[in-house]
């Protein structure tokens, strides 16, 4: 099975477009979380996703939009557009982000997640040894999750796996290219993508709207 890993769109249509046109045909999407939050575009990017039949589950940012939850734990920046996000997006999209599962197991032997299979939503997985903490508990040997914004892979001891595919939206490793992989199910293979976007019209689209500065600003240097 070949599937197409997806995380952090953030509501940066433009670049989530870009991605999905370079996809292959007949490709799964699996969509590791945090699809709202930052960008100018979450109804948008949620109605393209549904079209494309994507398997979404539940990042931070999408708890926030839909209820406030952890809201408190944002940056000013990122509280504010998780605030505004919430406003803009109507009742059916909210209810759509809240019922979204934290972690799921969409076929045998694969788990994803945003974060770790044992914080779904807020751990941070920087490396192999916190990747091995992390697994610990998990029965599907391998795991795929975002919220770091840098693609990875983890391999923990001789059976587990964890693939982290980057950030589609708002790359933060220093390339502002659009992030995604493509997996091979079977063989457990995954080859790394980046794809350019109109960066230009998605900061546009963010200061049209008063988003933060700071977050369109860092648009540019994937950081």
């Amino acid at each position: 099975m070949s599937v197409a890993l997806l995380s952090d769109i953030h509501a940066n249509v433009v670049a989530l477009e870009a991605v999905l046109r370079e996809l292959p045909d007949g490709v799964a999407i699996w969509v590791m979380g945090d699809t709202v939050g930052y960008g100018p575009d979450p109804a948008d990017t949620l109605a393209l996703l549904r079209e494309r039949r994507a398997t979404l589950i539940a990042g931070n940012h999408d708890r926030a939009v839909a209820t406030g939850e952890g809201l408190e734990l944002f940056n000013a920046a990122a509280r504010s557009a998780a605030e505004r996000h919430r406003a803009w997006l109507g009742g059916a999209d909210r209810d759509f982000l809240a019922a979204l599962p934290v972690s799921l197991e969409p076929i045998p032997g694969y788990s994803i997640c945003h974060g770790s299979p044992r914080d779904p939503l807020w751990e941070y997985v920087f490396d192999a040894r916190t990747a091995g903490y992390a697994m610990a508990g998990l029965a599907a040997p391998r795991c795929c999750v975002g919220h770091t914004h840098v693609p990875a892979t983890f391999r923990v001891g001789d059976a587990k796996l964890m693939i982290n595919p980057g950030s589609v939206g708002q790359p933060r490793d220093g390339d502002p290219r659009a992030s995604y992989a493509l997996l091979d199910t079977a063989r457990a293979a995954v080859d790394f993508h980046r794809v350019e976007y109109a960066v230009a019209e998605t900061q546009r689209r963010m200061r049209a709207l008063k988003l933060p500065e700071m977050l369109a600003d860092r648009l540019s240097f994937g950081l």
